[in-house]
């Protein structure tokens, strides 16, 4: 069940002024808010409100709230949102738990192609190659920390308006946090539980759906698929062969040949022909 949202002028923590609601999930809500110690400045608030029961859950999810916070925190790049702070606040008798991070001015590129169907048009080549370049080394430094993002699709990547540079957004801490504890509280079962399994359908490689593994190319397929939807208006369920699993994209675009030859690669359906990093395909692209 969702929480209660917070509502427009509350004020948490004596200065996180909360402003409207941004997006909900099964475990919290995120809002922006004022930070009044920092002139009003914009902020983003992640909350993480479990329905657990017990003091052993409770404190179970708090020990990998604050793990989660510290992976958020190592993470310094300006294409990420700064990780700014964590706070636990008692709201109606219950236990809420915050991540703050920057705000990020700017449209989703969810939003973004919205906007261009409406117009009957997608971006272009030029431009997804354009996103590439402009994403791949920020994927290089998280994978060098041992990072996966684990859910890229155009709903996570923000087209900055100050700059015109994409933002990757929404790393999935408070998910992650969701997957260990079902994952240990399902730990007896034969079977693993479907919220450990991170990730978009159609976006997320077979290997990360079925089974929650995961390496640096996982996020590179998941690129590749968010780029092919940019690029077609298509979702990936529209672009995937059902019977074999195998991308299909030719009916609605013709890439040129490098493009084809590197989604190709990002997309291939066993893992072991799949591209090992993100700079091999800026390699690649810089031929």
């Amino acid at each position: 069940m969702i929480n209660t949202a917070l509502l427009s002028g509350q004020i948490l923590r004596h200065h996180y002024l909360i402003i409207r609601e941004l997006g909900h999930g099964g475990f919290g809500r995120t809002y922006l808010a004022k930070d009044q110690h920092r002139f009003d400045e914009l902020c983003v608030l992640k909350e993480f409100a479990p329905q657990l029961k017990g003091n052993y859950e409770l404190k179970k999810s708090r020990e990998l709230f604050q793990r989660e916070a510290q992976t958020l925190y190592q993470l310094k790049h300006p294409q990420i949102p700064r990780f700014q702070e964590i706070f636990e606040e008692e709201i109606g008798g219950q236990i809420y738990m915050f991540v703050v991070q920057d705000y990020v001015e700017g449209f989703t590129y969810r939003e973004l192609l919205k906007q261009r169907l409406q117009k009957g048009d997608f971006f272009s080549q030029a431009e997804i190659t354009e996103i590439l370049l402009k994403l791949l080394p920020v994927l290089d430094y998280i994978h060098s920390l041992g990072v996966i993002h684990r859910d890229i699709s155009p709903d996570n990547i923000i087209c900055r308006d100050s700059d015109g540079l994409p933002i990757l957004i929404d790393f999935g801490g408070v998910k992650l946090i969701k997957a260990h504890i079902n994952s240990e509280w399902s730990s007896q079962s034969l079977h693993p539980s479907p919220a450990t399994r991170l990730g978009k359908l159609g976006y997320a490689p077979d290997e990360q759906m079925q089974m929650g593994i995961v390496y640096p190319h996982s996020d590179l397929y998941a690129l590749a698929a968010t780029l092919l939807v940019l690029l077609t208006g298509k979702e990936p369920q529209q672009l995937i062969d059902s019977y074999n699993s195998t991308w299909k994209w030719e009916p609605y675009l013709t890439l040129n040949s490098e493009l084809y030859r590197i989604f190709h690669k990002m997309l291939a359906r066993q893992p072991s022909d799949r591209y090992i990093s993100a700079r091999q395909i800026l390699q690649d692209l810089n031929l």
